[in-house]
């Protein structure tokens, strides 16, 4: 207890918040940090031209708490707004979250803390949940790649893409010094944009600490940015793996520090990777083109929907679970895809003869194609 008592005195931790719209949720975002058990800490709000009263709540807050302030954002997107508020944290470490999601555990700054310590961790990585329609769903835990060596192709693979639960910033403690060692900050890509940051954290070679607790709760908001179609989404994918292959201005950097045969040829696997990610939404696109009356004399709708299940189907392995069809399914979908949809899907697969359910209650392809 002394000890943690010690740690907390030296150990602050800073939170930023990326905010625009938030009215709705940000007093629940807000109450889960102040409610934390572990006291050190500081919350950065960098307001993005909010035209609700997301500024009016923040405003009370800071009134009532020292350790809260808010400062005016860029106004283009989080990931430069989340650089605003780096600049001016003065915490050993950093949480990121975003406006309209909450931490479900009073415990987990203490917890992010007892281990990040100990360990040296750079960062901590703890699982979470989902909120869709008001039901907290659980989503893939990292223990299918945690035990993986970070060099390892399964560690990069399931960390980003198949589980890809280190492709976001939320639900983790980083250290403040490995961040300014390396120069890592946000680029200015619309979407997407903590995977390319935690991407360049990757490859500066961190050392990874796992949390088995669920230390975050992503929330469905149909009026947030993450949730609302983007017609630049296939651009902002290859914009990622552009960036990987060969942005001098962004690496050069880096390359100073990682210029080693195998951090250079981390360099083109997740370039390689994100590539094959973009051309999945990239042949969403094409189905969509090709679905007119005249091309294919059936309804648009009914060939949309069949193309974008088709692309779902072959991003899932021979045997998945339900909620692995759910993350793909946002994957293609966006926020077109809940909890029913994927449900219906299923059923329909399970009816055309493509699956078949397994005893636990997973699901095993019986056809290779659609």
């Amino acid at each position: 207890e002394r000890i943690m008592e010690f740690t907390e005195k030296n150990c602050k931790i800073s939170v930023i918040i990326s905010v625009y719209n938030a009215e709705k949720y940000i007093r629940e975002t807000l109450n889960s940090i102040i409610d934390q058990s572990y006291k050190n800490w500081e919350i950065i709000l960098v307001e993005n031209g909010s035209e609700d009263k997301s500024p009016d709540i923040i405003r009370e807050y800071e009134k009532k708490y020292p350790e809260i302030r808010m400062i005016k954002g860029p106004g283009k997107g989080p990931g430069p707004a989340r650089n605003r508020g780096l600049k001016l944290a003065k915490g050993d470490y950093i949480v990121f979250a975003d406006a309209d999601d909450y931490l479900p555990d009073t415990e987990i700054f203490r917890k992010y803390i007892s281990i990040a310590e100990p360990t040296g961790a750079d960062i901590v990585v703890s699982n979470y949940a989902r909120l869709w329609e008001d039901k907290i769903l659980p989503a893939s835990k990292h223990e299918s790649f945690a035990l993986c060596s970070p060099l390892s192709e399964e560690f990069r693979f399931r960390g980003f893409f198949s589980v890809g639960t280190l492709s976001y910033v939320w639900g983790k403690l980083y250290r403040s010094e490995f961040l300014k060692k390396n120069q890592i900050i946000f680029t200015e890509i619309s979407y997407a944009e903590d995977k390319l940051f935690n991407m360049q954290c990757y490859i500066c070679n961190p050392k990874y600490v796992f949390l088995e607790d669920v230390g975050y709760v992503y929330r469905k908001n149909d009026v947030s940015v993450s949730w609302q179609y983007r017609s630049d989404s296939t651009e902002n994918w290859f914009k990622i793996a552009y960036e990987l292959k060969g942005s001098p201005d962004l690496w050069k950097g880096m390359l100073v520090k990682t210029q080693t045969p195998t951090m250079l040829n981390v360099f083109d696997v997740l370039a390689d990777y994100q590539l094959d990610n973009a051309l999945y939404f990239f042949r969403s696109r094409i189905e969509d083109a090709f679905s007119s009356k005249n091309y294919c004399s059936q309804s648009a709708y009914d060939r949309s929907r069949r193309g974008k299940n088709d692309s779902i189907f072959e991003r899932l392995d021979v045997t998945f679970s339900f909620e692995q069809a759910e993350q793909q399914s946002i994957a293609v979908k966006g926020a077109t895809a809940t909890h029913e949809t994927v449900k219906q899907m299923l059923k329909n697969w399970k009816r055309q003869g493509l699956i078949c359910v397994l005893p636990d209650m997973r699901y095993q392809k019986v056809s290779p194609t659609v």
